[in-house]
């Protein structure tokens, strides 16, 4: 009864805390709208507010799928979903238009046959039913998914989408045909109908070129109000197509081109792969002409690369993009580069790193070569509150750079780093997370040993996330039960990582678990990642529980 005397305004702002506003996130994750989908159940008045909050990243709530090329147990459920969405949108289009295309395509048969999308003569379309909402005005993110394209997964759910329109008898040939013309008029329509986008992605390299820039050319018309509808578009995300049918329109009407007149107003630019230098040009023009980045992510995959291109070429490439940077140092706070190479970065690129003065985060995935030419950077990197390193193998020419970074950046609350540590290696970097990263909150470390461990304990008393490898130099089974001793009181998980032989017994562990208790420490969780089914027992559950700490074992 509440919800009749809650007035919509209200009711919009307490429903907004449902809708994740930043819905890009980790490309692993989807956003949920289990919640959103209950409060529009409700009654009327909550489905007329929840419903267009429901549907403003309708695609987002399946990114997973539309990024990951790994087989999901419940692919299943996933894309039975995605495809009941699909059929939800498509009901938008108005029925003649989809009617026109399956009879064209029946038309151009050179043995014109019964209409396999007809069944027993009569038009599907005139049994479909309106809609409740124009669901397609409600969207501010796209994502044009690889999935409306592959003919596999369309067919298998055809009875999801598109069972309205076809009869038992149709072929797996006729169905591909229209299928895939069905769907070019889908996203096109998608493109000319939504309105105030916020976040576009082009996840996946699409092989037409001339279809992309048609997508392109129908984003940019203006809204119903007559508004540049990419104007406030906040989040670009978009991998570069090399292998693309119509390569020579890359060069000249590639995407950034296409939008350098659109957009000005982006929070967060996400680029994969830079096949040329006109492309690197036409990216460094794009991201001058912003007037507010905060978060750019730069993307390459060398290895792959390297059979095409050598490194001379690779590096010229993006010195033309780190140039550019410094024309976003007032407002650039996040910068992510995977698989970037900086064994060759210019002078005039070295000086456009020195002006970015304002990064909260800064990330490296596996990039080639960062050595200690960076090092007058990471001095001047002193607000920063994140930082994440990865790699195959403990980076030796690395170390004087991340040591930097950890001395500038005293106030940092998440450290991240994911490489292979063999023996004491680094034993200079562990030696400095204690000595200078009083403020670390979250920590996720390689093999680390027993007294680099203590000492951090000691001196990183804000501590909340721990996660971690055990060196196997025996000390852990001797010590283990009293490390709970030094356990910061604010620590509420742990996860130890890659264990192949378990370093504690039952009684070990509750002894640890009891210093805990004796420490005021507030441990809730402690995980175990790789380890052999067989040496847990229900034992060390009942132990975990008797002192309030769930342990995990993935």
């Amino acid at each position: 009864m509440a919800a009749a005397y809650l007035i919509s305004e209200c009711l919009e702002n307490v429903l907004l805390n449902l809708l994740d506003e930043n819905p890009s996130g980790d490309t692993r994750t989807h956003t949920s709208t289990k919640d959103l989908y209950s409060c529009s159940l409700v009654s009327r008045n909550w489905c007329r507010i929840s419903t267009p909050l429901l549907y403003a990243y309708p695609f987002h709530h399946f990114r997973h799928l539309a990024y990951s090329n790994i087989h999901y147990i419940n692919s299943n459920i996933n894309y039975s979903s995605y495809f009941k969405l699909i059929r939800t949108l498509l009901s938008c289009i108005p029925k003649y238009e989809i009617e026109q295309i399956i009879s064209n395509s029946s038309t151009n048969e050179q043995n014109p046959s019964p209409n396999p999308f007809v069944s027993n003569g009569i038009s599907a379309f005139h049994n479909n039913l309106l809609t409740t909402f124009n669901y397609i005005n409600f969207i501010r993110g796209l994502i044009f998914d690889k999935i409306l394209y592959k003919t596999y997964e369309l067919f298998q759910y055809r009875e999801i989408w598109f069972s309205t329109y076809i009869s038992n008898d149709t072929t797996r040939d006729q169905f591909s045909k229209i299928s895939i013309l069905i769907m070019n008029h889908f996203i096109k329509y998608l493109c000319t109908h939504c309105n105030n986008l916020t976040t576009l992605e082009f996840p996946f390299k699409i092989q037409d070129n001339e279809f992309l820039i048609n997508i392109i050319e129908s984003l940019k018309f203006n809204d119903y109000n007559r508004k540049n509808k990419l104007y406030n578009l906040k989040e670009l995300y978009y991998i570069s197509n090399k292998y693309g049918k119509y390569r020579e329109i890359c060069s000249s009407d590639d995407l950034y081109s296409v939008l350098s007149n659109k957009i000005c107003n982006l929070n967060l630019l996400y680029n994969d792969k830079i096949n040329s230098i006109e492309e690197a040009n036409s990216l460094s023009k794009f991201i001058s002409l912003q007037k507010n980045l905060k978060h750019i992510i730069l993307s390459e995959n060398i290895y792959n690369l390297e059979q095409i291109y050598n490194d001379d070429i690779i590096d010229d490439n993006y010195n033309i993009i780190i140039e550019s940077l410094s024309t976003q140092s007032e407002s650039l706070q996040i910068l992510e580069f995977n698989h970037i190479p900086f064994n060759r970065i210019s002078e005039k690129g070295l000086n456009s790193l020195y002006l970015l003065k304002n990064i909260r985060e800064l990330r490296f995935c596996r990039c080639k070569d960062i050595n200690d030419n960076l090092n007058s950077w990471a001095k001047n990197l002193t607000k920063l509150k994140v930082l994440e390193f990865g790699a195959y193998y403990f980076p030796m020419n690395s170390e004087d750079f991340l040591i930097q970074l950890i001395k500038s950046s005293n106030s940092l609350c998440k450290l991240v780093l994911d490489y292979k540590r063999e023996q004491d290696q680094g034993f200079q970097l562990f030696k400095k997370i204690p000595n200078y990263l009083h403020s670390l909150i979250h920590l996720e470390l390689p093999k680390i040993f027993l007294s680099e461990l203590i000492l951090i304990f000691k001196s990183c008393t804000r501590l909340v996330y721990l996660s971690m490898i055990l060196s196997g130099d025996g000390l852990w089974e001797r010590n283990f039960s009293n490390l709970g001793k030094f356990t910061p009181k604010t620590l509420r998980k742990i996860q130890l990582k890659g264990i192949e032989n378990l370093v504690f017994n039952s009684n070990e562990l509750k002894y640890f678990f009891k210093e805990c208790v004796n420490n005021d420490s507030n441990l809730k969780y402690l995980g175990i990642v790789k380890i052999c089914d067989d040496l847990i027992n229900q034992e060390y559950f009942d132990i975990a529980k008797e002192f309030g700490v769930e342990l995990i074992i993935v």
